[in-house]
């Protein structure tokens, strides 16, 4: 129970307008990788709330998209967690497709926060309870924060969270800001020759329905960035880059 495995094939609703795998899904498929994997030990979502009054939250996520597949290809998802390091739980990911090609690397730190407080919380005994993967080869390091960029093209929204943005917990999903900031980069970026290479969310406090949100967008070259904040504090930021000039195999279109 190691490494948690999906097998399945890439469907056209998890593409955009090019065929490209949308960011959003790809992180959404990742957390269906943690959440089926972590059921398997014990320790998913409904057992953490009957047991402990805790549900998971993403932290931090990274990924490169070495390659993008095609739809209705073949992809398969595996994933796996290491040690908990202060209450901080790191979980690897790597996608590849049926003949073993790596397409997608990814990682990202997990936490626990209480349902009734909304803050983070530590559980002694889930901690005791991953597994021991240190052995495992990690398709990226341990997920960098998102940087802001402070230069370069700026576009401001206001945004309030519509009811397909909230997930199980009541929130934002930190994967509905890669689809905002697809939005932004449509309006910068040739997206058929440039898609999304790299991404790295990080995430700060709630996005609550009902409460307005402002997105401020920034690019610089091949690097963009999207803060979004409530009351001049922020909730998320992003950071990633798009390919420069290549196609999505990484051959020069």
């Amino acid at each position: 129970m190691n490494v948690q495995l999906i097998r399945r094939l890439l469907e056209s609703g998890e593409c955009d307008r090019y065929g490209y795998w949308k960011p959003n899904a790809i992180m959404s498929f990742m957390q269906e990788l943690a959440g089926l994997h972590a059921a398997r030990l014990g320790t998913g979502r409904q057992a953490m709330m009957d047991r402990h009054q805790a549900v998971w939250v993403v932290t931090r996520h990274e990924m490169v998209i070495d390659r993008y597949p095609a739809i209705a290809d073949t992809i398969v998802g595996k994933s796996f967690p290491t040690r908990a390091r202060r209450g901080i739980y790191p979980r690897f990911y790597l996608v590849e497709d049926e003949a073993g090609q790596r397409l997608v690397r990814g990682s990202s730190f997990w936490t626990l926060a209480d349902i009734r407080s909304r803050a983070m919380t530590q559980v002694p005994e889930i901690a005791a309870a991953m597994p021991d993967n240190e052995g495992l080869d990690k398709p990226l390091p341990y997920p960098g924060g998102a940087q802001e960029l402070m230069e370069g093209r700026e576009i401001l929204y206001r945004w309030k969270p519509l009811y397909t943005d909230i997930d199980r917990n009541g929130h934002v999903n930190n994967s509905r800001t890669a689809d905002w900031a697809l939005c932004f980069l449509s309006e910068c970026v040739d997206l058929k020759r440039q898609p999304i290479h790299t991404l790295k969310v990080t995430f700060h406090q709630e996005m609550l329905p009902e409460e307005e949100v402002d997105l401020r967008f920034m690019i610089n070259g091949d690097a963009f960035s999207l803060r979004c904040q409530k009351d001049e504090r922020t909730c998320v930021t992003l950071s990633g880059t798009v390919y420069g000039g290549y196609n999505h195999a990484g051959s020069e279109a």
